[in-house]
């Protein structure tokens, strides 16, 4: 059993949207906005330390052709994220088609339950009226489920 100090530190902790408000979508709490920053700006300032060094031959004495240097790395850059996102489209295609095999299983099992519940009804003639609407009421709610 719930508390009633509980139920008002989950209420406390909830996120209250206003409608009205035009700016709802800019707020800081309850984004996504803080952890994506997390990755993202070490990310850029790496890349502009990048640039600046690409851009300063005397700071890379490693390279001699700065052009040959920019496109190693745009290839490496460009290969990782190819295959990233391949890898993460794959993973949700995969997870795609479980999910929907899960569903059509699941609406096999409601089927079968259901047609099970008709054909074992009663045959009493006294109750005909009650069974027929009893199987009537039954089939719309499994028309909700699938």
């Amino acid at each position: 059993r719930i508390s009633g100090a509980a139920v008002l530190e989950r209420c406390s902790a909830m996120i209250h949207y206003s409608p009205s408000h035009p700016w709802t979508f800019l707020r800081w709490r309850g984004s996504v906005a803080p952890h994506s920053l997390k990755w993202a700006v070490p990310c850029s300032l790496l890349a502009a330390f990048y640039h600046f060094l690409m851009r300063n031959s005397a700071l890379m004495p490693l390279f001699e052709n700065p052009s040959e240097s920019e496109t190693t790395g745009w290839t490496l850059f460009t290969y990782i994220l190819c295959f990233l996102l391949v890898f993460r489209a794959q993973l949700a295609y995969a997870r795609y088609w479980e999910g929907i095999t899960l569903v059509e299983r699941a609406c096999a099992v409601w089927l079968n339950g259901v047609s099970n519940l008709i054909a074992f009804c009663g045959t009493d003639p006294d109750k005909e009226e009650e069974v027929e609407e009893f199987q009537y009421l039954l089939s719309r709610f499994m028309s909700f489920l699938v």
